[in-house]
């Protein structure tokens, strides 16, 4: 009989911990930490003093949560779905959406001086790759889905009784369609092959709910491309932020340079790995020496050999200090804007929003701020519900408070 258990995660947007137990079998998808109760406990020189601190504090998963797992599946890698593979206490099976993307994160986390170090595996955990639409020796199918980390995936469990559903998060609508979207994530949406394949039956579907009772406008990814070239139109240098994982965006953003006829430079070591691992980019970016020092296929070139008429790429933890060094240089021109793609939520990853804004009206930049969300809207439920067609419903992964069940 399967039993489903939702550790972590019920009441909080993130720090996801979901465990089924089948018979012998016993799977947990994602164990993410909690972002919401270390901004509680953790802020300017208050660090975390170990993985033990965590667990005590609610921000890591416990140690018995973990007992008897045959295996671990991890939809993304946002931190607050993957965590600290640290944290595993023993000897188990991970298996994650990219094993060289991870990799490439891996190496960075572990120089950090900060609790990032904590994040990597110890010795005994054995990583796998997520095959998309292919059923493991656990009963395991991941499911392509569009979101801001790539690449992401929906879990559906095959159980003795039955069949669970995790969506982890996405959303409806992306920046790729159709055969793009396959080529990039190796196979057809989660919505577009359940939608197919009306012989697979959801018995328990556990979907995120980021959006719900959020005031967040519905902005798609469609109406986000017309705005932006609305901005690009206008404007001479144009800096945009863009998370390490979210490679539809860069794509996008690779597309609307090639379209406008503009250089395209990335300022940031995750934007240079993220885009080396795509094909076929529409315009082939530059790198700026100074943000990006590790050997990359792209030309590297300096802030002062930037061309007008650009498109600059940098992370949102260095777009300060990029717009420092180009006022320095004298590149930041009274025709420069700034496009600010924030982090979503907030709490995950944006501690230092109110400076970064204070920081934009010092410059005298212009900024931006939008974001097409990683999350389906309120208003896409009935089309998420009428394809699934789940038996029972669980939302997690939001505030709102009367969205348990549906």
């Amino acid at each position: 009989m399967v039993e489903v258990k939702v550790l972590s995660g019920a009441r909080s947007i993130g720090g996801n911990f979901i465990r089924i137990e089948d018979r012998d079998r016993a799977l947990i998808f994602d164990q993410g930490l909690r972002f919401d109760i270390m901004e509680r406990f953790y802020r300017g020189f208050i660090a975390p003093k170990g993985l033990r601190e965590l667990r005590e504090i609610g921000a890591a998963p416990r140690a018995e949560w973990y007992e008897g797992a045959n295996a671990i599946y991890i939809s993304h890698m946002h931190l607050d779905h993957l965590g600290l593979l640290s944290n595993i206490p023993s000897r188990t099976d991970v298996y994650l959406p990219s094993i060289s993307i991870y990799e490439v994160l891996e190496e960075k986390w572990r120089d950090s001086p900060t609790w990032i170090s904590l994040i990597p595996r110890k010795y005994y955990v054995e990583i796998e790759e997520l095959s998309p639409l292919e059923t493991d020796e656990n009963n395991v199918m991941p499911l392509p889905v569009s979101h801001s980390a790539y690449p992401a995936y929906a879990l559906l469990y095959f159980g003795s009784d039955e069949n669970v559903l995790y969506t982890g998060d996405f959303r409806v609508e992306g920046f790729l369609k159709g055969e793009e979207f396959i080529k990039v994530h190796g196979g057809i949406s989660m919505l577009e092959y359940l939608s197919e394949n009306r012989d697979i039956r959801v018995d328990r579907l556990i979907i995120e709910g980021t959006n719900l009772g959020s005031t967040r406008a519905p902005i798609s990814p469609a109406e986000e491309k017309a705005m932006l070239r609305r901005i690009f139109g206008a404007h001479t240098l144009i800096v945009a932020t863009i998370h390490p994982l979210d490679l539809e965006y860069a794509l996008f953003l690779s597309e609307l340079a090639s379209q406008a006829g503009r250089n395209m430079y990335l300022a940031s070591e995750g934007a240079a790995k993220l885009m080396e691992t795509a094909a076929d980019l529409q315009a082939e970016p530059k790198v700026v020496a100074d943000y990006v020092k590790t050997p990359s296929h792209f030309e590297s070139v300096s802030l002062t050999d930037l061309k007008e008429d650009s498109i600059l790429i940098a992370s949102y933890h260095e777009i300060i200090d990029l717009l420092r060094d180009l006022r320095d240089a004298g590149a930041l021109s009274e025709g420069s804007t700034t496009v600010l793609s924030e982090p979503e939520p907030r709490v995950e990853e944006a501690q230092e929003y109110e400076a970064i804004m204070n920081w934009f009206n010092n410059l005298g930049t212009q900024a931006y701020l939008m974001r097409a969300s990683g999350h389906y809207y309120p208003h896409d439920l009935k089309t998420i519900m009428s394809t699934i067609k789940p038996k029972n419903v669980s939302i997690i992964h939001t505030r709102a408070s009367r969205v348990s069940s549906i």
